[in-house]
């Protein structure tokens, strides 16, 4: 008979609390529309400019620009043919560079494809307040192709080692040189053009 009794309260202790939780969470929904929908009534105008002007200097910030991004690509590529181009997409600039996609608005660039070379030309717009966070997961980047991934090519480790990371306000630039590729005194003069 215990049994019975402590199994009944237990079973009506817990549709208690599925009730109180169901009827909380209703009623918690209509509250916060009727908290926004009050204060928007309060003052319609306010809310809605200063709603718009947040999202206007957000899209001034965020806004790519593709275009400069390939004419920096195309003008340092001209100088540092890349053999056999891979184009560098999300994929590989996530898991092969390790960048974090959250701190960049638009990035551009060409990976050579051919297991003998490691040419590489990369630009990116960053996020505002990022660009040395950037900067540090490229060096970080040349580390492991310098230790690990070209551990074996003396050529190639030399082009890596060399490669060329700097940045001019929110844009960071990347470069290799590949194996038969130019001098880097040829590409430090093609990125300060593409730069200016």
């Amino acid at each position: 008979m215990k049994k019975l009794v402590c199994m009944l309260c237990a079973v009506s202790l817990c549709a208690a609390m599925l009730a109180g939780c169901g009827s909380s969470s209703s009623s918690s929904a209509p509250v916060s529309s009727d908290a926004s929908s009050s204060q928007s009534a309060a003052d319609p105008g306010q809310d809605a400019s200063s709603s718009s002007a947040a999202d206007s200097s957000e899209t001034a910030a965020d806004t790519a620009d593709t275009e400069k991004l390939a004419a920096i690509v195309s003008a340092i590529e001209a100088v540092n043919e890349v053999p056999n181009p891979r184009v560098i997409d999300d994929f590989s600039l996530e898991n092969d560079m390790g960048l974090t996609p959250d701190n960049i608005v638009a990035f551009q660039g060409d990976v050579t494809n051919n297991q003998s070379d490691c040419a590489l030309v990369f630009a990116a717009q960053v996020k505002d307040g990022a660009v040395d966070t950037v900067l540090a997961e490229l060096e970080a980047y040349r580390g492991t192709m310098t230790s690990t991934l070209y551990a074996d090519e003396a050529a190639k480790v030399a082009k890596a080692q060399d490669a060329r990371i700097t940045s001019s306000g929110n844009i960071v630039v990347m470069v290799i040189s590949g194996v038969e590729g130019p001098d880097y005194s040829e590409i430090d003069a093609a990125i300060q053009e593409a730069l200016a």
